[in-house]
């Protein structure tokens, strides 16, 4: 499902020969041959059975990309929970916890709490949701641990996984950016972990650049006081600064120079470690940041006594033809 999308959003930094047919990725064509082979055969192992899929006591939704680099799942998780929160389903989440260096554990959230060791995603979709979190590699170890805590839970939705195919899934939702597929390779020359084909057996495709999903910047909140608030043409006319480190930074900051900003812009790679040295330059001047970043960044503002940096909430709504397609498809695949 999706409509025609808008503008093609600029590659990220990293890896350039993923987003483009140069000599580098022509070079590795024949290793992404392979590549795509071994996937596709992986994956045929799991239907006929050759390896183990395991489903979960509840119904699971997977929302997952076939690209390398932030797509924007995280956010729809975010809305699909809002969705079937609203009729009524009791929601469970599940993520990797990528590179909180604590993966093979399995760590429960609950009720917004955040957890260093849990990873940035798993704690913006805490702080967000305020739903009951398992963060874990191993996602179907996650789901029983998650499930026998929360037994009121009748519902899973897990952000990432789509090639996770040891956790058994009921529903596959595929996020997709303008442009996220690069130069359309497999890896290593391009960005694919699986061959497009694959999008012709999920059950549901979002493309973050249609109509069918709308985006606005929400109210900042200050970082280490969430009361304060401002709207962010408070920030218009004024020496101000962004940081983003995300897989497409400049979709942040296009969207504050929309809002009639003029920041001074400095993008990380996805799931940067920050340190103090990183903000050092920035601090000037109001800071605005990402609520992905914002997890990571507030121990180091608390430490320095940072308090001129501003959370910018991205605020996602699915349209009415949208939401009704997922219900719809949430009451098809989980009847009975």
């Amino acid at each position: 499902m999706s409509s025609t999308p808008r503008d093609v959003l600029p590659a990220p930094r990293a890896g350039a020969w993923l987003w483009r047919r140069g000599p580098t990725a022509w070079l590795l064509w024949p290793l992404s041959l392979v590549f795509c082979t071994l996937v596709r055969l992986r994956r045929l192992g799991y239907r006929l059975g050759l390896f183990a899929s395991v489903r979960p006591r509840l119904p699971v939704i997977v929302v997952g990309n076939l690209s390398v680099g932030g797509q924007g799942k995280t956010p729809v998780v975010e809305a699909l929970s809002r969705l079937y929160g609203a009729h009524g389903r009791h929601v469970g989440l599940l993520t990797r916890g990528y590179k909180s260096d604590h993966e093979g554990d399995i760590r429960l959230l609950q009720r917004g709490q955040t957890h260093p060791a849990a990873g940035d995603e798993a704690n913006m979709l805490s702080e967000l949701t305020g739903l009951p979190i398992a963060v874990g590699a191993d996602r179907v170890a996650a789901a029983e641990a998650l499930i026998d805590q929360h037994p009121e839970l009748d519902l899973l939705i897990s952000d990432d996984g789509l090639q996770h195919y040891r956790l058994g899934r009921d529903i596959e939702i595929v996020v997709q950016r303008p442009g996220g597929y690069g130069n359309g390779f497999c890896l290593p020359a391009g960005p694919l972990r699986e061959p497009r084909s694959r999008l012709r057996s999920v059950d549901c495709v979002i493309d973050r650049g249609s109509d069918a999903v709308r985006e606005r910047l929400g109210t900042a909140w200050n970082l280490l006081d969430a009361r304060q608030r401002r709207p962010l043409d408070a920030f218009a006319g004024q020496p101000v600064h962004a940081l983003a480190g995300i897989g497409f930074p400049e979709s942040f900051f296009d969207a504050l120079r929309a809002e009639g900003l003029n920041p001074r812009c400095q993008a990380f790679p996805d799931h940067h470690d920050y340190s103090a040295l990183d903000l050092a330059d920035l601090i000037d001047a109001p800071l605005l940041v990402t609520h992905k970043d914002a997890v990571k960044l507030r121990p180091i503002a608390e430490a320095q006594g940072w308090s001129d940096i501003w959370v910018v909430p991205l605020e996602l709504e699915l349209s009415d033809a949208l939401q009704s397609e997922l219900m719809q498809l949430l009451e098809k695949k989980t009847r009975g």
